[in-house]
């Protein structure tokens, strides 16, 4: 006989996470209209504009169109969602945080991991915790982190592609005919390498983060709530 599902208490979102994506998301919003019209830090920026304005409309529009009955991801997600999109597109790509500071590509190379291994293990405890999933949490944690160095693996060829063969074309134009590869401190190989073993360390860590927020909650006697979130998500 198979265990019951357990029940979906749905989580309270407290008013510090409540404040932090309302104070994120307009600063996004201002940012993607400002680079949107002046673009950025050389004036040529303006796709990335575009992009910050795309993802905030992916993330709030099921809210906005449903008076928020139906969000669109868990807060959780939500907010890391929103630091990649602050840190990557703001930052590095419109400001010129890759170019004007020598190891913001290390910076990144191991946030952005870390933001995806730990969206990874909310998801799949959500899939252990309600019985989709048999596994133990350590192996878990491993399987996350391999599935995100491959992610790290795929946006390295991309950003090969990019250079070999986009840099120099109409796309390198409105990108501002930016080099992936390579960095202000790194001929590309040595970057590339980098970016990988940085990439692993990132996943890792979020990993273990993730790790220890489940430990946490079960010493409690309760469980990882955002799995809750999740869970009601994929029901509705």
């Amino acid at each position: 006989m198979t265990d019951p599902k357990p029940k979906i208490h749905k989580p309270k979102i407290p008013s510090w996470e409540k404040n932090l994506l309302r104070g994120m998301s307009i600063f996004l919003l201002i940012s993607g209209i400002y680079i949107l019209i002046f673009g950025g830090v050389n004036g040529t920026e303006r796709i990335f504009g575009l992009l910050i304005l795309i993802a905030l409309v992916i993330i709030y529009t099921p809210s906005f169109f449903t008076r928020g009955r139906i969000r669109a991801i868990p807060v959780e997600i939500e907010i890391l969602i929103l630091l990649m999109v602050l840190f990557e597109l703001v930052g590095g790509d419109a400001l010129g945080l890759y170019v004007s500071i020598p190891h913001y590509d290390n910076f990144m190379h191991f946030m952005l991991p870390l933001y995806i291994a730990l969206i990874g293990m909310m998801v799949v405890y959500t899939m252990y915790f309600y019985g989709r999933l048999k596994a133990t949490i350590p192996a878990m944690a491993v399987l996350i982190v391999l599935v995100t160095i491959g992610f790290g693996g795929v946006l390295e060829m991309g950003e090969y592609t990019y250079d070999k063969y986009l840099s120099h074309t109409v796309i390198g134009q409105i990108t501002g005919n930016t080099q992936m590869q390579g960095s202000p401190t790194q001929d590309p190989l040595d970057d590339t390498m980098n970016d990988l073993f940085t990439d692993t360390a990132g996943a890792v860590v979020g990993a273990l983060i993730g790790v220890w927020l489940i430990r946490r909650a079960e010493k409690r006697g309760s469980h990882w709530e955002v799995a809750d979130e999740i869970e009601e998500l994929i029901e509705e």
